[in-house]
């Protein structure tokens, strides 16, 4: 059986607030029938991944 593909890709996902760098080089992938989380400290930019995946940045 081939493993089937992602619903949702990101690929070395960045953001910038101005000129300051926020998220830098983030991948994952998301498939069908998955929970998928994202860990970090407090400031690590888990809000950030968020909102730039969504489109609200």
């Amino acid at each position: 059986m081939s493993e089937a593909a992602p619903i949702l890709s990101v690929r070395n996902l960045e953001t910038y607030y101005g000129p300051i760098t926020a998220i830098r080089g983030v991948s994952f992938d998301v498939k069908a029938g998955q929970i998928v989380t994202i860990l970090g400290a407090n400031g690590a930019g888990k809000t950030t991944v968020l909102k730039t995946v969504a489109g609200a940045m």
